[in-house]
């Protein structure tokens, strides 16, 4: 009929583009030449279409130092109004984890790049993973933020309707605003991997002659030519092209726009209250609850509180260009990518959790030396520092670090040496996760989901040949664990079948603090009076162990006094288990050294046994790094390394996540008569090998 008018909608394509704290140069080389470069480049051919861009401030580092050329280019785009700028928060943290203080700091540091670079104000900001807490608003609100974008999902569950999520809205935290958009679950599935008519047919099928409603595809600008086979599908084959000529085509009734374009035009369609989310695949990775992750990997826990220790450390000092300094190494301890995990990357690869901890013992060096104004200090903490409910035991001095838990087993859990800002104990425990049962179904035909929680079912596996890679711990892998082992155990029982030849309830079990103090040299004593079983009968054993910092010297001691409180002899094998990660198994320059011994296989990945030890050591060339242990008693030393299987965008992953190392000694314990054994570990830069 003539006259009538034509339906119409608003559709804002917002890309989120970002690479991790510490990832690989490559990376961010490779992403930028397959993902980041091309889509701006198709963008410059079509100056009528407008979209909305992100970039992580970790990314926007490396663009300025690598690629300013970029910069430039970007800048004309939105000199010429064709992108908006969105903000966040610098380092991409996930905000709700992290203090509020920071999360309005970081957000204004990202906004004052974008200001500083780009001329322009962000008035909106991505949030980390869209993970979502309704405090959040008014901290955004307070960084000068007016909008952010959700996922329809969080609308959906406090009972939006589909057509409720084509309009944005407003909440309020304490009386501050802020304007939320729903981000279209549907487009994100469909762009770019449908054919560009899909888009347009679903657009078509949304629009209405009042023309009031948007559709929101806001996603990570990775999935534009990074991810598998995108850059041959979105470029190669002309998707991209072809989307945007259709966006053009069609322009008489798609408004490709802008948020902040949008709400002049726009109100909002009221009022929204949303409970903590994410999107969908999140919410189901980590069990409802982005804070889980925190639960269910106590790796990822630790990194965590150790941000909040040093952030607290921090705040006591008085304002300087030194806290601020170490201020910017803890929002960088922030970022987000090592803190969880999906089903790609993230706390399984190593060099991710090791950058962030890095960035923290940075800061925590910065701390110490400006309160320490050079002199030679030690210290010692009691806190609950990891919020499980027991104390840990922190002992601190200007090389190394260390942290202790009684109540895990007396583990050391941190040694960081602070002139490589590095922790030498950063390994991953060995856990199943639901995509190993796709290697299951490989050799039973179905997903064994119930058996694959311990070791004991393992058979079908080596039968299938893969013996070697579901392995799964029974307890946090750490340093300074104490093993009984029965008569005659052998690598592979360790290695294959841990709880079958354990004869002790040490493992993981509580032990007493005996004493704990810190003068010109630290020293903390655990006990426990436990039980070992051995050839059918019960016997009660007692450990202490001490442990002594002699930060002058770099030098801790380890001392073991095991007394058999029964009335039999206790003829056993004793150990003491410690895993240290230097991040790579097979690289040449990170090796075992054993004095006097020529090696076969000296390479961090390598497994073996090899008796009457004295002495030993783990050596890390690249980074400077070497730790030398030495035994006042010969013992038998078992090495093998410790290697996770984890989802990457290319299918399983075998990665390294340190090595096991243990000496172990064969002891007659008679009744009363106490057995000692003493350790020391050295850390420091390596000695030259002589060629």
């Amino acid at each position: 009929m003539s006259g009538q008018k034509t339906n119409s909608i608003s559709f804002i394509m917002a890309l989120h583009n970002h690479q991790p704290e510490g990832n690989l140069p490559e990376v961010f080389e490779r992403t930028f030449a397959s993902a980041y470069e091309p889509f701006i480049s198709e963008l410059e051919n079509f100056p009528e279409i407008k979209v909305t861009l992100h970039y992580s401030g970790i990314l926007l580092n490396w663009l300025l130092s690598r690629r300013p050329e970029f910069l430039a280019r970007l800048r004309a785009l939105i000199d010429k109004g064709q992108v908006e700028m969105m903000g966040g928060a610098f380092y991409e943290p996930i905000l709700a984890m992290i203090p509020d203080e920071d999360k309005v700091g970081q957000i204004r540091k990202q906004n004052d790049f974008i200001r500083d670079n780009f001329g322009v104000e962000a008035t909106g900001a991505w949030l980390a993973e869209r993970v979502w807490e309704p405090h959040l608003a008014l901290s955004l609100a307070a960084a000068g933020i007016k909008y952010t974008v959700l996922d329809d999902a969080h609308f959906h569950n406090v009972g939006f309707s589909e057509e409720d999520t084509l309009h944005y809205y407003v909440t309020e935290e304490g009386g501050a605003r802020l304007a939320i958009f729903p981000i279209s679950e549907k487009l994100r599935y469909l762009i770019p991997f449908a054919e560009p008519h899909e888009t347009i047919d679903y657009l078509r099928q949304a629009a209405t002659a009042a023309g009031e409603r948007v559709v929101v595809l806001a996603d990570d600008g990775e999935k534009f030519g990074s991810w598998p086979d995108t850059a041959q599908h979105v470029y190669g084959e002309g998707w991209l092209r072809r989307f945007f000529s259709l966006l053009r085509e069609n322009s008489s009734w798609i408004n490709v726009t802008t948020f902040d374009h949008f709400m002049h035009r726009f109100t909002p369609a009221g009022r929204a209250y949303l409970p903590a989310a994410s999107y969908r695949e999140m919410m189901e990775w980590s069990g409802g609850f982005w804070r889980n992750f925190f639960v269910r990997y106590p790796e990822s826990n630790q990194i965590h509180k150790k941000m909040l220790h040093v952030r607290e450390k921090l705040s006591a000092l008085p304002e300087s260009a030194v806290k601020q300094e170490a201020l910017d190494y803890v929002w960088a301890g922030q970022c987000n990518c090592a803190y969880w995990h999906g089903v790609f990357g993230g706390l399984y690869l190593n060099f991710l959790r090791s950058a962030l901890y890095s960035r923290l013992i940075a800061a925590e060096d910065l701390i110490d030396r400006e309160r320490h104004h050079g002199n030679q200090w030690v210290e010692l903490e009691s806190k609950d520092f990891d919020f499980d409910g027991d104390e840990e035991i922190m002992v601190s001095g200007e090389k190394l670090g260390l942290i202790f838990a009684p109540a895990q087993g007396g583990a050391l859990i941190e040694l960081d040496y602070k002139p490589r800002r590095f922790n030498l104990v950063d390994v991953l425990t060995r856990r199943p996760e639901p995509y190993h049962c796709n290697i299951f179904e490989l050799a039973e035909g179905q997903c064994a989901t119930t058996e694959i929680k311990t070791i004991h079912h393992i058979t079908k596996v080596k039968e299938a040949g893969l013996e070697n890679l579901l392995i799964y711990d029974t307890y946090r892998r750490a340093s300074l664990v104490d093993h009984f082992f029965t008569d005659g155990a052998t690598l592979d029982d360790f290695a294959y079948n841990f709880e079958r030849v354990e004869e002790g309830d040490f493992v993981g079990r509580p032990y007493h603090v005996v004493e704990a103090v810190a003068s010109d040299k630290a020293r903390v004593v655990m006990a426990r009076l436990g039980t070992v079983n051995s050839n059918g009968a019960s016997c009660a054993v007692s450990i202490t162990k001490t442990v002594e910092y002699i930060p002058q010297t770099g030098l801790i001691n380890y001392e073991y006094m095991l007394v058999n409180s029964g009335e039999a002899q206790l003829d056993t094998t004793f150990a003491v288990e410690f895993n240290i990660n230097f991040l790579a198994g097979s690289a040449k320059d990170r090796y075992y050294k054993i004095p006097g011994i020529e090696m076969s296989d000296r390479l961090l990945n390598s497994r073996g046994e090899v008796r009457a030890v004295r002495e030993f050591g783990l050596v890390d060339e690249w980074q400077g790094i070497s730790t030398e242990f030495g035994l006042d008693r010969p013992a038998d030393l078992w090495r093998l390394p410790l290697e996770t299987v984890s989802q990457s965008e290319d299918g399983m992953e075998r990665i390294y996540q340190g090595s096991t190392i243990m000496p172990l000694w064969q002891v007659s314990l008679e009744p009363g008569r106490p057995w000692r054994v003493n350790i020391t570990q050295r850390v420091g830069e390596p000695a030259k090998e002589m060629n």
